[in-house]
Formats: C-alpha cells, structure tokens, sequence
C-alpha cells in the first residue's frame, strides 16, 4: 500500500539536522522525522527526548537496519561522509546528504556506485526564487554576456577549538564547509561547469586546515568568478554578476525571501535600478517535499548526486591548485 510520508532518520546528532531539518519537517507535506542516531547512546537517547524523537540508536549500524526507515540524512562531518552514505545506500536507504557530497569526486563515484536508491547533495540555496532568478535572467541574456561574478560565504566561529570545521582529521576548513556554497553558487547560476581553476589558501592558527580560502573559476565562455571563503570574518553570504549590459546582485544567499537586486547601464543612476521582492517558504521544507517525492513515487531527483561530484571535484581542484600553486584544468 502506498504511504504519503517519507520518514526520515537523523544520522547524528548535529545541529544542522536537530536545528534546520528537524523544524523543517514540521512544514513538510511529505516528510516526518522517526529516528536519530548517535555513536553515544545516551546522547542520542537524550536527543530523541528533548526533540520529542520516536526512535533513537547507540549505533549507526543499529539505525541503518531499521525497516521503518525509508531515507538518512547524513550530517556527519565531512570526512564521514562517503562511508556512511554508502553504507545507507547497502541498506536501501535513500540519502540527503549534508554538504560536501564527499571530499574527493572519486569519492563521490563510490557513492552513485553503490546506490539503489536516490542520493541528493543538501545545498538549500538552489532552492531560492533569487538564485533560480538570477539563473533565467542571465540565460535570457538580462544583463548581456557574462564578464566576472563575485561569490562569498563567510562567518565567525568565536571558539573554534573542538569544532569539526577546523579538524583535519574530519575534513574540514572553509572551502569545504563554506566556500562549498559559493562553487555552487556560481555554477548554478552560470548553468556552466568551470574549465579551469586557480586556488589559494590560509590557515591563521596552525589547524591543518583552510580558514581562508580564495578560488578563481574560469569559464569556456570568458567569465571569470571569485569564489572567497572564511571562519573567522563577519558573516557574508552574496553574489554579484556583473555582464556587458548591467549587474544582478543577491546580497544574502542565504535569505529565503531576499531581495535580487538588478542594476542596467553603468550601474551608477539608482533610477536604472530594480529591486525585486523574492517571498519564499523555508528551503529546506522545500528541498524536503521534492526529495520526499522522490522517495514516495520513484522520480529521479531535480538535482541528483552526479551534481554533487561535479561541485566537489570542482572544490578538489581549488585545493590541489592552492597546494601546488599551478591552476588546475577541469573537464567535467
């Protein structure tokens, strides 16, 4: 018999999924959350109890075999997320992974290998009207062609000590956990993928990681992004595309119902200037109902995991570049 709920299971106890996903499946008309796991079990146990959770598990071996499960949202750090995702995948569990999808492409492939069912990357931004608009404007040619586009997510994290984004072990840094959103950003927005790449990094405390990051992309047709990422800087979340013929400017990312901003001519008379409204539910209720009709109907997703690797062997070809001091060639 057909059920019209995909139920969900927490794969750690992040807050990411305890304060962003868990809200947003209350809004979801498809979704509900029944479980979450942790490697302690008394933090998981107490998780479950204070989000008024069904299930909890000590294991995430224990949740992954449960048949009341239809999908994982995997919000491990970084570095986990390839085998666990893989794992769920073994298990006939749909997978909305956290953000990167993994932190190598050939890591990514393991993944779309091992796969009998739908696995999704959760970059919520693509699912804003702004971004979405900003895309359809520039392929109508809106703003002429595309000259340069400048992308940035940045934030400060006061105690960075303890926090996976400055562990190596795990995986982390700033273009991986941030500058990941202004890749995708760009290539979404361009509906391009990079052919070459130009990297360079900081590390500002002796980390083993990334807490600056600046990238060029650069595309087949003469555009030229700047991508910056950074944990330790007020927080910033923009976009700017500037062509032949104007500017559009999305000055937060981030913003489900922001402004998109679009200014003609030379840019400087405020009356060649429009700014346009963008209301919006939550993202991530709407990333939510689409992966929920993937995993209710069968429908392949709007953005499937393949997207995913293309994102990250874009991000891996930023780190080689910033290693080597060579820019990277990409052909994806």
């Amino acid at each position: 018999m057909a059920r019209d709920v995909a139920r969900y299971g927490l794969l750690s106890t992040a807050q990411i999924g305890l304060n962003a996903h868990l809200p947003a499946s209350y809004g979801s008309k498809n979704s509900v959350i029944v479980s979450i796991s942790s490697r302690s079990a008394a933090k998981a146990e107490a998780a479950a109890k204070k989000h008024n959770i069904e299930r909890w598990y000590g294991s995430y071996e224990e949740q992954l075999a449960d048949p009341n499960t239809d999908a994982i949202i995997n919000s491990l750090p970084n570095g986990m997320h390839c085998r666990w995702t893989i794992k769920a995948a073994e298990a006939g569990k749909h997978i909305l992974c956290e953000k990167p999808l993994a932190v190598s492409a050939e890591e990514c492939q393991r993944m779309i290998d091992a796969a009998n069912a739908n696995i999704s990357e959760a970059f919520t931004p693509r699912w804003n009207p702004h971004l979405r608009m900003a895309c359809k404007l520039i392929a109508e040619g809106a703003i002429g062609s595309i000259q340069t586009i400048d992308a940035a997510l940045c934030f400060n994290i006061a105690e960075p000590e303890g926090n996976v984004r400055f562990s190596a072990v795990l995986v982390g840094g700033s273009m991986w956990d941030a500058g990941c959103y202004a890749v995708y950003a760009v290539r979404f927005v361009m509906s391009a993928e990079p052919v070459r790449v130009r990297g360079a990094s900081y590390d500002s405390g002796n980390w083993g990681i990334d807490t600056t990051f600046t990238g060029l992309m650069e595309f087949g047709n003469g555009a030229i992004a700047h991508v910056t990422s950074n944990m330790q800087q007020p927080y910033r979340s923009a976009i700017s595309i500037d062509g032949s013929e104007g500017r559009i400017e999305i000055p937060n990312m981030t913003d489900d119902s922001g402004p998109i901003i679009i200014k003609k001519g030379d840019g400087r008379d405020r009356r060649d200037e429009q700014i346009i409204a963008t209301p919006a539910p939550y993202r991530f209720i709407v990333q939510f109902d689409e992966f929920s009709e993937c995993v209710l109907t069968g429908k392949a997703p709007e953005f499937p995991a393949e997207d995913g690797l293309r994102n990250t062997a874009v991000i891996e070809a930023l780190y080689k570049s910033a290693a080597t001091g060579q820019a990277q060639d990409l052909d994806l």
